[in-house]
């Protein structure tokens, strides 16, 4: 009877084990995820200043490449962002994922004074931040199940020749090296 007893109480606890192994499995996992969204090359601009360039966006949806555009740039850097509604992270748990939209991509220049004075590079992608991100932003606030609704920029060096992937995260965008198993999504 006390084997039995000992059997059970072992059983019962490596259950709860797994379990909170799985939970703690599942909460790396989302709380670490990164979605890739697109993928970005830059090209050097025939007989042109050194800082302007093309920069190459082919749009990912769902892990497949879509829509390729190219826009003539301006600066030492680009830039891209656009809108971020941040659940709480409870109901990420539960599968539901962050929503976002990327709505501008622009030149960068690494100091302020030549921000100021040099020609920029702006464009908005996706029809820009709509009337719908502008509302979420007035009452994002006042929404039981939303922490925050903020707009997000990541930016990277124009370098030529080099793939590199954008990324939404549980925070935000991410721009980071590009894989090379994933470079074939960029179109040579």
């Amino acid at each position: 009877m006390r084997v039995k007893k000992l059997f059970w109480l072992f059983a019962c606890l490596a259950a709860l084990a797994l379990l909170g192994l799985l939970f703690g499995l599942r909460s790396y996992r989302v709380f670490t995820e990164e979605t890739l969204v697109a993928a970005v090359r830059c090209e050097t601009a025939p007989k042109s200043s050194a800082q302007d360039y093309f920069l190459e966006i082919t749009w990912v949806r769902d892990g497949a490449p879509g829509q390729t555009e190219r826009f003539p740039m301006r600066g030492e850097q680009w830039a891209i962002g656009g809108d971020i509604l941040k659940w709480h992270p409870w109901l990420n748990l539960f599968g539901i994922r962050n929503c976002h939209k990327v709505t501008r991509l622009a030149g960068r220049y690494l100091k302020a004074e030549d921000e100021a004075k040099k020609p920029r590079s702006v464009y908005d992608l996706h029809g820009g931040t709509d009337w719908i991100w502008r509302l979420l932003y007035r009452i994002g606030a006042y929404l039981p199940l939303v922490e925050a609704v903020y707009g997000n920029a990541a930016y990277q060096e124009a370098r030529p020749g080099v793939a590199f992937g954008l990324y939404v995260t549980p925070s935000g965008y991410l721009v980071k090296p590009l894989p090379k198993k994933l470079s074939l999504l960029i179109k040579s």
